[in-house]
C-alpha cells in the first residue's frame, strides 16, 4: 500500500527513507485509512523503518483488521480474488482468499506483452515486473528465454525515472520482511 500510494503521488519516500505526506489524499478506502494514521503522527517526515515497525507492532488489532478489511473488500470488487470457507482444525469456517486464475493470467499476459512485444514500457507493470523479478516471483511464472529478456528490459530502464521508485519499493519489501522475520523469531524464542 505504501509502494502505491507512492505511484500515486499520496506520498513521497525520500532518498533518505524518510516518508513525506502529500495533500493528495488516496483515491482507495484502504490507502485512505492508512494515510490517514501515517498523518495522525504529525510530523514532517518519518523514517520509513519506523512506519513499518508502527505497522507490526505499533497499529492495534482492530486498526490493522479494518485496513486489511478495506483491502480485501477492493480486490474482491475488482475480482481479483474470491473468498473461500474451509473447514479450520477445531472443525470451524474459516475463511481464506482465492486468486482468481483469470485475472491474474491477464496480469502476466500484460508484463509479457509490455516488456517482451512494446516499444515503450508502462510505469506501473515495469515496477511491478521488478518486485515480482526482486521477490523471485518470476522464475516460476516465465520460462528461460523470457525471464532473459525481461531482465534485459529491466537493466535498460535503469536509468529511467522510474528506476529511483523501483528501489525505494525494493527497500520497502526489504525492510518490511526483516521486521516481520525479526517478530517471527523473537515470538518462537524462549524467554
Amino acid at each position: 500500500m505504501l509502494i502505491e500510494m507512492m505511484i500515486d503521488e499520496n506520498l513521497e519516500i525520500t532518498e533518505k527513507n524518510k516518508i513525506i505526506i502529500k495533500d493528495k489524499i488516496p483515491t482507495d478506502k484502504h490507502n485512505q485509512l492508512l494515510y490517514e494514521y501515517i498523518k495522525d503522527m504529525k510530523k514532517e517526515e518519518i523514517p520509513l523503518k519506523n512506519i513499518l515497525t508502527s505497522i507490526c507492532y505499533g497499529f492495534s488489532h482492530k486498526k490493522i483488521t479494518s485496513i486489511i478489511n478495506l483491502l480485501k473488500e477492493s480486490m474482491l470488487e475488482k475480482k481479483l480474488v474470491s473468498t473461500k470457507n474451509k473447514k479450520g482444525l477445531f472443525g470451524t469456517n474459516k475463511e481464506y482468499l482465492e486468486v482468481n486464475e483469470k485475472e491474474f493470467t491477464n496480469l502476466i499476459t500484460k508484463i509479457k506483452t509490455n516488456l517482451l512485444k512494446e516499444k515503450e514500457f508502462k510505469d506501473d507493470i515495469i515496477l511491478l515486473a521488478s518486485l515480482l523479478n526482486y521477490t523471485k516471483f518470476l522464475k516460476n511464472i516465465f520460462n528461460k528465454y523470457e525471464k532473459e529478456q525481461i531482465n534485459d528490459k529491466l537493466k535498460e530502464i535503469e536509468k529511467t525515472d522510474i528506476a529511483q521508485k523501483i528501489k525505494i519499493a525494493q527497500k520497502i519489501i526489504s525492510n518490511f520482511s526483516a521486521i516481520v522475520t525479526s517478530t517471527m523469531v523473537n515470538a518462537s524464542s524462549p524467554m
